[in-house]
C-alpha cells in the first residue's frame, strides 16, 4: 500500500513539475516573441531611415522620428520632424547628388514595451551627379559613422526619439 501511495505522490509531483515547466516555457516563448517583434520593428526603422535618406525623401525620412525627435548631427542637433524635414529638403535644392548609406551592425536592446536603444554603423557615399548622369566616379568613401539611438513606440509605430551621430572616419580630401 505504501508503494502505491509513494508512486501516486511521485506521479503527481512529476505532473505538477511538468505543468509548471510548460507554463514557464510558454511565458518565456511569449517574452522572446515580444522582444523579437520590437527588435525587428527597430531594425526595419533603421533600414527605412537609410532608404529615405538615400532617396532624399524628406517627408519619409522625417517620419522615421517621433514628432519631437532629435537628430544629433556632427555640428548641430535638429529637433522635431519639421527641422529634420527642412534639413533634408534643403539638400535637394542644391546640385543633384547621389547618396548611399550602408547600415550595418544594428544592435537593438529592448528596455521595456515602449522603449529600446540601438547602435548602428553606416558607411556613407555622397557625390554630385555629373552632367552625363550615373554612374558617379569616386576615389573613396565620404564618411563612416556610429549612431546611438533611442526608439519609442508611438501611435504611429516605432520611431526614433533621439539619434546621436558620431563621425568615425572621413575622406581625407
Amino acid at each position: 500500500m505504501m508503494k502505491i501511495l509513494l508512486s501516486i505522490i511521485a506521479v503527481c509531483l512529476v505532473l505538477i513539475t511538468a505543468n509548471l515547466y510548460l507554463r514557464t516555457a510558454g511565458a518565456d516563448a511569449e517574452e522572446l516573441a515580444r522582444i523579437n517583434a520590437i527588435v525587428t520593428a527597430c531594425e526595419r526603422l533603421e533600414h527605412d531611415y537609410a532608404l529615405y535618406r538615400d532617396r532624399g525623401d524628406a517627408e519619409g525620412f522625417a517620419n522615421t522620428f517621433t514628432e519631437d525627435g532629435e537628430w544629433g548631427r556632427p555640428t548641430t542637433v535638429l529637433k522635431g520632424r519639421d527641422a529634420i524635414r527642412d534639413y533634408i529638403a534643403s539638400r535637394a535644392g542644391g546640385p543633384r547628388e547621389v547618396h548611399m548609406q550602408f547600415q550595418s551592425t544594428i544592435q537593438v536592446t529592448v528596455i521595456d514595451d515602449s522603449t529600446a536603444t540601438g547602435i548602428s554603423y553606416a558607411l556613407v557615399l555622397e557625390a554630385p551627379v555629373p552632367e552625363d548622369g550615373l554612374p558617379v566616379s569616386i576615389s573613396g568613401f565620404q564618411v563612416a559613422s556610429e549612431s546611438r539611438s533611442t526608439y519609442k513606440l508611438t501611435d504611429e509605430g516605432w520611431k526614433i526619439a533621439k539619434r546621436e551621430y558620431t563621425t568615425m572616419f572621413v575622406d581625407p580630401e
